[in-house]
């Protein structure tokens, strides 16, 4: 179950890893569940886990992304071009800074944690150009502020540029359904 989804009305997707192996490329990418998240931080609050509120029902939608790189030549995407789409709605990426900041707008976190919670984000959200030598190997999170569908699927776009001047783009459906 995701962070954020209110008990009356659970969620239940896949909890699959989606891989597609191409000749340059192995990438894989999953949801990071909030129980996981969770986990990663200890005893301080996970920075990538905010419930939703009334007033915003979004919350952050975590992909853990793996890239290996078998082309000879280099790869690289940046965070502002991944994209989040949900039936109409289309979601942008949420970059380090900008997690960083809807903490220290929280008057209820302590400033240790926030520290903290800063060494984490640094530690596993991607930057914002993400450079993939040949034969290389990038792994990172791909957070989005978004409101989790109820039913239907969530799909998520991955442009790489390769040696050519146009991406590869790579998609990722996620199906959900009401429990």
């Amino acid at each position: 179950m995701i962070s954020g989804c209110t008990s009356s009305d659970p969620v239940r997707y896949e909890r699959i890893v989606h891989s597609i192996q191409t000749d340059d490329y192995n990438i894989q990418i999953r949801i990071v569940e909030a129980e996981e998240l969770e986990r990663q931080s200890g005893r301080i609050p996970s920075p990538f886990v905010i419930e939703p509120g009334v007033f915003d029902p979004r919350e952050y939608v975590v992909f853990e992304v793996v890239i290996k790189n078998k082309s000879d030549h280099g790869a690289s995407f940046e965070l502002k071009d991944l994209e989040l789409k949900m039936g109409a709605a289309n979601y942008y990426t949420k970059n380090g800074f900008q997690i960083k900041q809807y903490w220290e707008k929280q008057d209820d976190v302590k400033s240790a944690d926030r520290d903290r919670m800063g060494k984490i984000i640094d530690r596993h959200v991607f930057p914002r150009k993400i450079e993939i030598p040949s034969d290389g190997l990038k792994r990172g999170y791909v957070v989005f502020l978004a409101k989790m569908p109820k039913y239907g699927e969530m799909t998520f776009f991955l442009p790489i540029f390769g040696d050519g001047f146009k991406p590869d783009i790579y998609e990722f459906t996620f199906p959900f359904t009401k429990i």
